[in-house]
């Protein structure tokens, strides 16, 4: 089992971006992420994204620095790859199991409940209609960052988030942690 990642090439944040990803588990991606100090949140679905500074980190815990053609064959041959086209649908069940761990309805378009993996990001105001908004509250006792294009979106967000609070002390005993992307669009 190796984890293997490819040289960062894509921008985002102000930076460049690659991909990390195991050959055999997600068990093995996650304690390896874990291990070179990558947050929990940077998980997508079949990988990590990994900011270009980190690749000491990843090196120095045996991570494969590989190119991104080789990268994806391994992913493919590795049984866990999510086909861009799968991917709102894999989000979409992911969404539903944890609504339904939460005993949450209706489901939002995208919700993880705890600290691993992270919602779609927040649609333009013109995609996403009014209320919409994307939350993020990774500390239980600390407040949410809540992202929105209007006044009803922080209303919806401070609603739901009253909600997912009683409903996590309930299942867990402990205010919500995670994310969630309510889109009104």
């Amino acid at each position: 089992m190796t984890v293997y990642a490819d040289i960062p090439r894509w921008p985002r944040h102000g930076m460049l971006w690659g991909h990390l990803i195991s050959d055999a588990s997600l068990g093995e991606l996650h304690e390896t992420a874990a291990r070179a100090g990558l947050p929990p949140r940077s998980f997508d679905l079949d990988h990590y994204d990994w900011p270009e500074p980190a690749r000491a980190d990843l090196e120095a815990v045996g991570v494969r620095v590989v190119d991104a053609g080789e990268l994806t064959r391994i992913l493919i041959r590795s049984g866990l790859r999510i086909r861009l086209r799968d991917r709102p649908a894999a989000r979409a069940r992911r969404s539903a199991e944890h609504a339904a761990q939460l005993g949450l309805a209706p489901v939002p378009r995208d919700l993880i409940w705890g600290t691993t993996g992270h919602v779609d990001p927040l649609p333009s105001s013109r995609e996403a209609g009014p209320g919409a908004f994307r939350m993020t509250r990774d500390d239980p006792t600390a407040p949410p960052r809540v992202e929105a294009h209007d006044a009803s979106g922080h209303r919806a967000a401070a609603a739901l988030l009253e909600e997912l609070d009683e409903l996590s002390r309930r299942t867990s005993g402990r205010a919500f942690t995670g994310q969630v992307l309510v889109d009104r669009g």
